[in-house]
C-alpha cells in the first residue's frame, strides 16, 4: 500500500490514519493524487494529511462530526503540502470557525464548496502567488457585497462563481489582470458584472447561466463594447 501513487474513494468513507491498524509511522510518500476521502474535523485532519507529504492533487469532503467541539471547526492548515497544485474541498456542517486559509503557495487550482464564509476571508486565497483557477460553489462564501482588493488574484485565469448570494461585485480590470474566462452560474442576486472588465485585455469568454437578467445584460454590454469577448448565456427568462 505504501507504493500507491493514485487513490480514489468511490463511496463515503471516513478515514483516520491514527488508527492502530496503520501503525504510528504510517506514511504514503508516493501518493500524488487522493480523491474523495471524507475527513472529520474532530479527527485531526492536519495530522492525517501530513502523512501524505507529496500530494499534488487532493479532492476531499470535510464534515462536521456530531460531537465536534467549537475548536474543531477549523479549516485545516495545508501549507506543509509543498507539492500540492490542485485542491478541492467540499464541506458539510455548520459554518467553519476559521481565521484565515493557510494554503500551499504552489497551489494553482482551488475549488471550495459550502463553507459559508464571509468575503473578507478570501484575501488569503487572493494572495496565493500561483493561483490560476478558482471555483467557488454552493455558498462557499456568503455576503451581498464582494469588494475586491488590490494586489490579489494577479495570476488568476479562470473564475467560476456558482450558487452564491452575492448581489454587488465591486471590482475593476486591475483586480483580475490576467483573467481569460469568467463563469457565473445560479448567482440569482448578482445585479451586474463590473463594466470595467471590458478592459481586461486577456479576457476571452464570459458565461452567464441562470442569473439575474441585469447580469445577463451587463455581459452583453461588455461583449458589444469590446467586440472580442465571447458571451455565452443560458437564460432563465422567457423572451416575449
Amino acid at each position: 500500500m505504501t507504493r500507491l501513487r493514485h487513490l480514489h474513494v468511490n463511496i463515503h468513507v471516513a478515514l483516520d490514519m491514527d488508527d492502530k491498524e496503520f501503525g504510528g509511522c504510517f506514511e504514503l510518500e508516493n501518493l500524488v493524487s487522493f480523491s474523495r476521502p471524507s475527513l472529520s474535523c474532530c479527527k485531526d485532519t492536519e495530522r492525517m494529511i501530513k502523512r501524505l507529504p507529496n500530494l499534488s492533487k487532493l479532492s476531499c469532503i470535510i464534515f462536521e462530526s456530531p460531537d465536534s467541539s467549537k475548536d474543531c471547526k477549523q479549516f485545516p492548515r495545508l501549507n506543509f503540502l509543498t507539492h500540492l497544485e490542485s485542491l478541492k474541498i467540499f464541506y458539510y456542517g455548520r459554518a467553519v470557525n476559521t481565521g484565515e486559509f493557510i494554503l500551499p503557495l504552489n497551489l494553482k487550482e482551488l475549488t471550495l464548496s459550502s463553507f459559508r464564509l464571509p468575503w473578507d476571508h478570501i484575501s488569503a486565497i487572493g494572495r496565493l502567488p500561483n493561483l490560476q483557477v478558482l471555483k467557488l460553489l454552493s455558498a462557499a462564501f456568503e455576503g451581498r457585497i464582494w469588494d475586491m482588493r488590490e494586489e490579489e488574484f494577479q495570476e488568476l485565469k479562470f473564475l467560476k462563481l456558482d450558487c452564491l448570494n452575492i448581489a454587488q461585485w465591486n471590482a475593476s480590470c486591475d483586480h483580475l489582470p490576467k483573467l481569460e474566462r469568467l463563469v457565473l452560474q445560479n448567482c440569482k442576486d448578482l445585479e451586474k458584472i463590473p463594466y470595467d472588465f471590458a478592459d481586461i485585455t486577456t479576457l476571452e469568454i464570459i458565461e452567464v447561466h441562470w442569473c439575474e437578467q441585469s447580469a445577463e445584460e451587463s455581459a452583453k454590454e461588455i461583449g458589444e463594447v469590446t467586440g472580442e469577448i465571447e458571451i455565452l448565456i443560458s437564460s432563465s427568462y422567457k423572451i416575449s
